[in-house]
């Protein structure tokens, strides 16, 4: 078919096409093999590097490849600058999950992208090992035996657990391929030099005066009968409490609406969604930039003192007609006072700048022992500020019928029943509240002695510093550095003292109720932890923690050591102070250390060295699932890690390996603050990873007969080549810029993109016949051979920070094996020369004429005649010689049997004209470049005469 036919095309046009065929049936390509005479001779790829991994290969491989050594290694031998990557110490309580995963796996991509660009990392794995959850879990073991809560028991028992849970953890991040020396280098919040080190930390801020006691409202978490900070709270958008409006009779009205009053009772009404805290009232708060009105209500007598413009809202509260009877301003109020009857005693209006007109009725109750604008009113005004609700959240030291009722039910009940016909409108009121993060349940602001670090002088300090921080990845950014200053500037002050016995003491001892902090006690202290580890606090007689000078200066006073252990955030916060110096140029964490540990590392760090601990920190979201819900073992949506590599039985879960998470990781966790993980998306991952495996096998394979020696040699490069060398160079630029940028998506995405380009594909399918029919060793073979191993080294060094265990195995089957692939920093490829890369393009534009013209069928069968603009022809003409060997780098690219190029001032840039070839097909190579009476090429018949 096709007898004689020629087509002629000037570029984006068809000038004339003359087809004559037989039939409108399209012909099977004659490139089919006609026979198998010289298959044997043909140079396809050959490799033992497997299609499949398995689990027991992958294990083989981390220490074939000595991940364990690796970090050592690096350390010793590169020369790169240092690059600090601080690590947040996951929490010692229980199983790895999700989250765990896209941390570590983050940090460990960042890590060995530094390394492959020879820079030297340092980087400390460490453990929270402190804190409520794990003495809760020593707690539960107690109860089954005779120990109870005896603190060393408690101590000894949370021990082990936060211990054999850290090794747990290990183990889990080792086989997730972590590069760290887990064996020589951590750090625990429970070792010796960690407490000894903090200590002597906390004894710093004392004296500098960031650090006091005093008697403030705290959250307080009565399920754990402890003082709790910001970050140990999560939030119930829907709680619901109990609302009331109660009136307090006034005892001495404001002048000015005396003559309004005429001797008829007059009454505030007040708002709270706390009645409980009502038997701790001692005012009621105004703000004196507001005006008020004395008002009647249609269903009660008397006259009643309200904000005016809260007034609307009242009514339809309390769904009745309001009477305004008078208006002035709020600043009248000063000097008016009012009875409140549970407590029987006559309090003060007093001004508060907290006083809003958004909800209520403008005026404020206030009880200064359980809330801190409360509070700080009564620091104003002098007032005395008594807690009556203990550790477990009841009442106290008021009367028989209330004491030991708690206050957020029973005890609650009983004030509002006391309060009788006071209480004129009762509801439920559902708000955003406060629960301890431990045990799901509600806390209350209650006040009590502690000790606090002094955020309000750190404050401005910090919010400098942030401004000199670069918070990533770019995507995120903006939202990330907003909600981190507004979490700086919101805190009012930091509780550090918990009242627990599984932590760090506060070395803190009371004389007769005076706080002594004194460094010859730490030191003492510190001694006594070296010989008898970090009980000794609660083990030794207090007496041994005297130096001389104060043992004889308190002789005649009775001493007792405090009971609160510090906050564990304050143990993680300072946990920078074991880099020896080092400012980290990387923390890295979940959303959720906006208000945990990245702030306290950053408030600490500035309150003992003045400056932010971090150059930069990077902020990834949580795990949901496919639907955006987190993962909740209620919901029974909880994944685990180690389900995805090894597969689960019982969830009917197929394994997916080690290198399917650490893709899905890198492809999906940098760019959303909700981090999917799903099935189909797994699926996609592990399809994506085989392609990946498939192409270093092909490349692999065409390298296998090089000897160690060729790969220093370099070859005559043709253009193709040479392009494609300079483009390999070129993708390896950007990936080390988006590693270095933090962008892993990126990452991932542009290595599917590269080894799927039409360019990267073109070369491989273009330079076959080079690589199977030239004879082995040639220096037209050897240069297609030497660009393959460009490719591969590229492509390795692109994939091996995210996909290390599949490097390292495909490394094993490489002709220059000897070390593991990390550890091989001086890979010989050949030099990247200069070269006219944007001939490619016009190149490519007249193979995709070429490729219309032909309805795509085998291109070998064409010879083609091409005019070229005089400027085109001068730049492509080099490109289209040949001997007798081989055919021009163009015929290579354009795939065509012979190619000829015209000048013409014609043509603007190119036209084609194609005609079928006139030699035979050589049976070898299968090119139409046959001889005169012979079934092979020029070329081939070369190579089998050397065979």
């Amino acid at each position: 078919m096709f007898l004689n036919s020629v087509t002629k095309r000037r570029n984006y046009g068809i000038l004339l096409t003359k087809w004559d065929c037989k039939s409108c049936v399209r012909l099977k390509s004659s490139a089919e093999p006609k026979t198998k005479t010289y298959s044997h001779t043909v140079l396809t790829p050959k490799t033992k590097f497997p299609v499949r991994s398995t689990a027991v290969v992958k294990d083989e491989i981390q220490k074939s490849a000595q991940f364990s050594e690796l970090y050592s290694w690096q350390r010793e031998n590169l020369k790169g600058s240092e690059f600090v990557l601080h690590d947040g110490p996951p929490y010692a309580n229980g199983d790895l999950h999700m989250g765990h995963a896209v941390n570590k796996i983050i940090k460990d991509i960042n890590n060995r992208s530094q390394i492959l660009q020879g820079n030297k990392v340092h980087y400390t794995p460490g453990w929270d090992c402190h804190g409520l959850p794990i003495e809760l879990k020593a707690l539960q073991k107690s109860k089954k035996s005779s120990t109870g809560t005896d603190p060393i028991a408690i101590r000894t028992t949370a021990r082990s657990f936060a211990l054999e849970t850290v090794e747990k953890q290990k183990q889990a991040f080792i086989s997730w391929g972590i590069m760290a020396d887990w064996e020589n280098h951590s750090y625990l919040t429970l070792k010796n030099n960690y407490v000894k080190n903090q200590l002597h930390l906390f004894h710093k801020m004392y004296e500098k005066g960031y650090i006091y006691r005093a008697l403030k409202p705290v959250y307080w978490s009565p399920s754990s009968r402890t003082a709790l900070a910001e970050a140990e709270l999560e939030y119930d958008p829907q709680y619901r409490s109990t609302e009331v409006y109660v009136t307090f009779p006034i005892e001495k009205a404001p002048g000015c609406v005396s003559d309004y009053v005429n001797g008829m009772p007059l009454s505030a009404i007040i708002w709270t969604t706390t009645p409980w805290t009502l038997p701790a009232n001692r005012a009621i708060c105004y703000n004196p930039q507001m005006m008020y009105s004395i008002v009647k209500l249609s269903n009660r007598p008397g006259q009643f003192l309200v904000a005016t413009s809260l007034i609307g809202s009242l009514e339809q509260i309390l769904s009745i007609e309001i009477k305004k009877i008078i208006e002035f301003d709020g600043a009248q109020l000063e000097g008016t006072s009012y009875r409140h009857a549970l407590v029987n005693e006559v309090l003060p209006f007093l001004p508060g700048d907290h006083v809003t007109a958004g909800k209520g009725t403008g005026l404020v109750h206030t009880a200064p022992a359980h809330g801190p604008d409360d509070f700080l009113v009564a620091l104003r005004n002098n007032m005395r500020v008594e807690c009556k609700v203990d550790e477990a959240g009841r009442y106290t030291n008021l009367d028989p019928q209330l004491d030991g009722l708690h206050v957020l039910s029973e005890g609650q009940e009983e004030v509002v029943k006391r309060l009788g016909s006071s209480v004129i409108h009762r509801g439920v009121y559902t708000h955003s509240y406060p629960l301890d993060w431990r045990t799901k349940k509600p806390i209350i602001i209650r006040a009590s002695e502690q000790w606090f670090i002094d955020t309000a002088k750190l404050k401005e300090p910090a919010l400098r510093a942030l401004d000199s921080v670069d918070i990533l990845p770019p995507s995120s950014s903006a939202q990330s550095r907003q909600g981190f200053r507004a979490q700086l500037e919101k805190r009012p002050y930091w509780c550090i003292s918990r009242q627990r016995a599984w932590g760090v003491p506060i070395p803190a001892l009371y004389a007769d109720g005076d706080v002594i902090v004194d460094i010859g006690v730490i030191d003492k202290l510190c001694a006594l932890i070296d010989k008898e580890g970090t009980d000794t606090w609660w083990t030794c007689d207090v007496k041994s923690l005297l130096p001389d000078d104060l043992l004889k200066s308190l002789s005649d006073r009775q001493i007792e050591k405090g009971k609160d252990i510090m906050d564990i955030w304050l143990d993680s916060g300072l946990s920078w102070s074991t880099l020896d110096g080092r400012t980290a140029d990387l923390y890295c964490e979940g959303v959720d250390q906006l208000t945990g540990w990245f702030q306290a590392s950053l408030l600490t760090s500035l309150a003992l060295n003045e400056k932010p601990p971090y150059k930069s920190i990077f902020v990834h979201g949580f795990v949901v699932d496919e639907n955006k819900r987190k993962m909740s073992k209620s919901i029974g949506n909880v994944i685990d890690p180690d389900a995805i590599i090894n597969g689960s039985k019982g969830k009917n879960q197929s394994a997916y390996g080690v290198d399917t998470l650490r893709w899905w990781v890198a492809s999906h966790s940098t760019q959303h603050s909700h981090i999917i993980i799903s099935r189909n998306l797994l699926d996609d991952c592990r399809s994506e990873v085989i392609r990946i495996r498939n192409i270093l096998k092909y490349l692999l394979g065409v390298i296998s007969d090089l000897d160690k020696t060729d790969f220093y040699r370099e070859p005559n490069l043709n253009y193709f080549d040479g392009y494609m060398r300079k483009e390999t160079d070129e993708f390896l630029k950007r990936i080390e810029d988006h590693y270095n940028n933090y962008r892993y998506n990126n990452v991932a995405q542009a290595i599917l993109n590269f080894v799927s380009s039409k360019v990267s594909a073109l070369y491989c399918h273009c330079v076959k016949d080079r690589l199977y029919c030239a004879r082995r060793g040639s220096d037209e073979r050897l240069s297609a051979q030497l660009v393959v191993h460009a490719i591969l080294v590229s492509l390795s060094k692109a994939i091996a920070p995210i996909l290390p265990h599949l490097i390292e195995e495909a490394w094993r089957y490489h002709p220059l094996y000897e070390k593991p692939f990390f550890m091989t920093p001086d890979i010989p490829v050949l030099p990247v020369k200069p070269i006219e890369t944007h001939l490619m393009n016009s190149i490519l534009e007249i193979k995709r004429e070429i490729c219309v013209i032909t309805k795509n069928e085998d291109l070998k069968r064409f010879c083609a005649n091409i005019k070229l603009s005089n400027d085109l022809f001068g730049e492509l003409n080099p490109l289209n010689r040949s001997d007798s060997d081989s055919d021009s780098v163009l015929c290579e690219i354009l795939e065509l049997s012979s190619v000829k190029l015209h000048p013409s001032s014609d043509v603007r840039l190119f036209e084609v004209e194609l005609s079928q070839s006139s030699r035979d097909q050589c049976l070898r190579c299968r090119k139409y470049t046959a001889t005169v009476n012979s079934d092979k090429c020029t070329r081939c018949e070369n190579v089998l005469d050397l065979l």
